[in-house]
């Protein structure tokens, strides 16, 4: 696989959720030539753009645009494999939220995760970071519900939010959001967020005795291995610049440093490819801008500040020379269905 991937695992718990829910998902796993056999192998991976389609198209023919929120409420201590054990093995939420953000990448590649504290609220963030995969809406609803709801089942029935971003725009009533999360709900977001109060990182937890979450967290340190050994120097640049801000990304020096090699080396790898540094950092901006027009109502002066331009006027015409479009004429015809 030379794409990012996901553990089957993830996988296997929206296969089951769509079981309760009494919609059969053998022949879409069919068409997406996947075995549901396969999905009990733990160490199994598949390509994380198969999953999102996955996904998006189980809602779809489902008629359940809320499928992804559903799936994330009925998340438990199985429900991402070990690191959902770490979660609850680990001795108060702080701990469970700070090994999470570190191990996730053991089991999900083209992800940024960052769990911070600041004036007295603390936060877990969650989005893809490759600008290629489009559709992530299901994706990123299902992740803030589970995730909420492993802290709500850690802490108790008194854990509360403050707030919930998602990065998608709104799709019909925003009802069954507020109701799950219990708090105020905004979209169209620079990330996929939640917030909430501080007090609670101190909370333990008792679900799982804590002298196993050592054991668990030596089990993902070794799985998820040495990322240059397992990708490759090309990809693991790829993988640096995405995981990057748009509005300001890495530098090549930078990755350089990160990675242990010289920018000439850099560089060289890089020709080996047909790719340089600058036409990969205006890709990926190119590509942001476009899932952007496409799947949120955020204005086009917005979007070009999000993606690393000082003014519309430059991105305006950066985009056009790209697509053969200007930004407005592209959205307007991914919303007339063209």
């Amino acid at each position: 696989m030379t794409g990012p991937t996901i553990s089957v695992v993830v996988l296997r718990h929206i296969v089951h959720c769509l079981d309760l829910a009494g919609f059969p998902p053998e022949p879409l796993l069919a068409e997406c030539d996947i075995r549901r056999e396969s999905l009990d192998d733990t160490r199994a991976i598949m390509p994380l753009a198969d999953y999102l389609a996955f996904f998006e198209a189980a809602a779809e023919r489902a008629g359940n645009p809320c499928l992804g929120l559903q799936a994330g409420r009925l998340g438990g201590a199985d429900s991402l494999g070990a690191l959902s054990f770490l979660f609850f093995s680990a001795p108060t939420l702080r701990a469970a939220l700070t090994g999470f953000d570190t191990y996730l990448g053991a089991i999900q590649e083209a992800v940024r995760h960052r769990f911070t504290v600041s004036a007295g609220i603390a936060t877990f963030e969650y989005a893809l970071t490759d600008q290629a995969l489009q559709n992530r809406r299901q994706d990123a609803e299902f992740s803030l519900a589970l995730m909420y709801n492993l802290c709500r089942s850690f802490v108790g029935p008194e854990f509360e939010l403050v707030e919930v971003r998602f990065e998608h725009s709104r799709q019909g009533n925003a009802r069954l959001h507020r109701d799950l999360f219990r708090c105020e709900v905004y979209f169209d977001q620079e990330t996929n967020s939640f917030s909430f109060e501080e007090s609670f990182l101190s909370r333990t937890g008792g679900a799982i005795d804590p002298g196993l979450f050592p054991i668990i967290e030596e089990h993902l340190e070794r799985s998820a291995g040495d990322p240059l050994r397992r990708h490759g120097l090309v990809r693991e640049v790829r993988r640096l610049l995405e995981g990057s801000a748009l509005d300001e990304p890495v530098t090549l020096a930078s990755v350089a440093m990160t990675l242990g090699v010289s920018v000439a080396t850099l560089n060289r790898a890089l020709r080996v490819d047909g790719l340089r540094w600058r036409d990969l950092v205006h890709e990926r901006r190119m590509t942001a801008a476009a899932r952007l027009l496409r799947h949120s109502q955020r204005d086009i002066a917005e979007i070009a500040l999000a993606v690393g331009f000082s003014e519309s006027a430059s991105f305006v015409r950066s985009f056009a020379r790209h697509y053969g479009h200007t930004p407005k004429r592209y959205r307007d015809a991914g919303s007339d269905g063209s």
